[in-house]
C-alpha cells in the first residue's frame, strides 16, 4: 500500500514498480513506458482499490487491450458492489472479468477442505 512497500515485493519476487498508469514516454515509471521497454503486455490486472476509489482503465490501455489477441483478465476482488467502474468498463469492452465474490467463494471452498479434509460441496 506504501511506494516502499511495493519496491520491497519487486525485489523480493521480480519485477518493476510502476508509478502511473498512464503511457508517457518522459516518465520512465509510467505503466505504458515500462510494458514498452520490456516488449511486454499485460495479461492481468488486479484491483484491490475500494469501490468508492472508482477505478477505470486508462483510454490507451482500452485501446491496446482491444487490438491484442489475448485480452488482459480483470480481477477486481471488491464483492460490493457487484459493478464496480472497473468491472463494468472491462464487461463493455469485452475483457473477462474475476469477480471478487468468486474469489471469496473459492477461497471458501478452499478453507472448507483444508479444515475437514473432505471435498467441499461445491454445488451448494
Amino acid at each position: 500500500r506504501t511506494p516502499a512497500k511495493a519496491e520491497d515485493l519487486a525485489n523480493t519476487f521480480g519485477g518493476t514498480v510502476a508509478t502511473s498508469l498512464e503511457n508517457e514516454e518522459e516518465e520512465a515509471a509510467s505503466l505504458g513506458s515500462i510494458l514498452k521497454s520490456m516488449n511486454g503486455e499485460t495479461r492481468v490486472v488486479i484491483s484491490t482499490l475500494p469501490a468508492a476509489a472508482e477505478l477505470e482503465l486508462p483510454n490507451w490501455f482500452v485501446e491496446e487491450g482491444k487490438e491484442s489477441e489475448r485480452k488482459p483478465i480483470i480481477f477486481d476482488v471488491n464483492y460490493k458492489p457487484f459493478w464496480t467502474n472497473l468491472l463494468r468498463q472491462s464487461d463493455e469492452i469485452g475483457f473477462p472479468l474475476v469477480r471478487g465474490s468468486e474469489m471469496l467463494w473459492e477461497q471458501g471452498v478452499g478453507q472448507f477442505e483444508l479444515w475437514t479434509g473432505r471435498t467441499a460441496p461445491y454445488k451448494v
